[in-house]
């Protein structure tokens, strides 16, 4: 498959376990609980509003999924 060259997080969803989703979910509440309050108060000492530290973590996480050649 081309896409999973420059997608391998795509080839890791096409073959999704169902035992992964929990640990998976797991893992994704504890980066989410560390880097939104970060982003948020990185954004804010830069003088910008809240909105753009959740643009600026949400946005890279997403593409990083993709991207991202780690399980």
């Amino acid at each position: 498959m081309f896409l999973s060259r420059w997608l391998p997080g795509l080839a890791n969803l096409l073959h999704y376990r169902r035992e992964w989703f929990r640990p998976d979910v797991q893992a994704g509440l504890s980066v989410a609980a560390i880097q939104i309050p970060i982003a948020i108060a990185y954004a804010q000492i830069a003088g910008l509003p809240p909105q753009v530290g959740l643009y600026a973590c949400i946005l890279p996480m997403m593409v990083y999924a993709l991207v991202g050649s780690s399980r």
